[in-house]
């Protein structure tokens, strides 16, 4: 039996509780399940990513649709944090966030329009992101970060490429940092060097079709030890937890990927 840490599961989206103008992607959401276990894998943990399937005006997306959940099952759920530096009280939210427990804190670049190295001088100046990454780095929590293209609506793809979060790692060389999906489907040689040779940079490969991981990412098991399994359920319809993570671990062959990076890289007891 394969125990499994899927880092990448939007229990909001799963629960059909997305603002209207989002509402098309609930067609993903059809004939999908939560099934923690089946003949092959066990899913141990689950870790609840807030970001709405679209562009969003929120401060924190669905964080606290996910809290609810979380706290009817706590032995199963943990949770990323969110925060849109355009929208809110960076500070105050990740206070809040940070007194109810989070695993880390989740940034979409695509979804909310910054860069992530916006915070920088010569690329605007963003203090609000500035004080979000002081924040993970003082209170040694993890980011995040969606890398990749969105089709969702109002997305703005400009803001996809893993490289603007180069000057991150450098910037905060004690951050650990997650470049969501590696990418997709644009820039997966980018995310592989950065992670190949940046100490703080890691992978996590959530919504790569299984059968396409090792075409898009060939060398993956070079960098092995620091690429973490995510599903980014509910991506499709009829997506079902386990039998995904079976997908992946039958191509993979590689325990490590499916559970104990995450338990190293992100901290979980």
């Amino acid at each position: 039996m394969i125990k499994v840490i899927d880092a990448h599961v939007h229990y909001h989206i799963y629960a059909r509780k997305i603002p209207e103008h989002c509402k098309e992607f609930l067609e993903n959401v059809e004939e999908t399940s939560i099934t923690l276990k089946n003949e092959f894998v066990e899913i141990e943990k689950i870790l609840l990513v807030p970001s709405h399937p679209c562009h969003s005006d929120d401060c924190y997306d669905g964080f606290y649709i996910d809290y609810e959940e979380r706290k009817r099952n706590p032995d199963l759920y943990l949770q990323w944090g969110e925060v849109n530096p355009w929208r809110c009280d960076v500070r105050r939210e990740l206070d809040k966030q940070y007194s109810l427990g989070i695993i880390g804190i989740k940034l979409h670049p695509v979804h909310h329009a910054f860069k992530p190295n916006a915070y920088r001088e010569e690329e605007g100046g963003l203090k609000q992101l500035l004080y979000v990454y002081e924040f993970a780095e003082d209170h040694d929590l993890p980011i995040l970060i969606h890398t990749g293209t969105s089709i969702g609506v109002e997305s703005r793809n400009k803001y996809a490429d893993p490289i603007y979060a180069d000057d991150v790692a450098k910037d905060f060389p004690k951050l650990r940092i997650i470049l969501a999906h590696a990418g997709r489907p644009l820039w997966y040689n980018t995310a592989f060097h950065m992670a190949r040779f940046t100490r703080n940079v890691f992978l996590e490969i959530s919504s790569i079709p299984p059968k396409n991981i090792l075409k898009v990412l060939p060398r993956l098991h070079e960098i092995s030890d620091k690429i973490i399994y995510g599903s980014d359920f509910p991506a499709f319809k009829g997506q079902d937890l386990a039998e995904y993570a079976y997908q992946v671990y039958n191509v993979l062959k590689d325990e490590k990927i499916m559970r104990d990076n995450a338990k190293r890289i992100l901290k979980i007891s």
